[in-house]
């Protein structure tokens, strides 16, 4: 089995807390490393390896999924509130009394 650095890195700093934190446990692991150290690891158990090419366009591909829902969320929003707030423009215009009109008497000079 073939591991690159980073892997290598992420199983030395488990063992190395295995260690810490439960002797007999790191000791027995290593035993059983030294006594399969040739050993496949069955079929059923591997995780299957995505190239690093893949991951990253998945990875990239989620990112552009999520800014462009957001960017939906907030149009959205702006869209509603600027509707509601059109909506009640014209309700406050409808229901203001017009200018002039209370106490107006009609004019002599114009027939009505």
């Amino acid at each position: 089995m073939s591991l690159n650095y980073r892997q290598r890195c992420q199983l030395h700093q488990i063992e190395a807390g295995l260690r810490r934190t439960d002797p007999h446990l790191g000791a027995m692991l290593g035993i059983f490393g030294r006594l399969y150290p040739n050993q496949d690891m069955p079929s059923w158990e591997q995780v299957p390896q995505v190239p690093a090419s893949q991951s990253c366009l998945r990875r990239a591909g989620a990112w552009i999924v999520a800014v462009l829902a957001a960017a939906v969320v907030a149009i959205s929003v702006l869209i509603c509130m600027a509707v509601t707030m059109a909506a009640s423009a014209r309700r406050a215009r409808a229901h203001a009394p017009a200018a002039g009109r209370e106490g107006a008497s009609p004019r002599p000079d114009r027939p009505v």
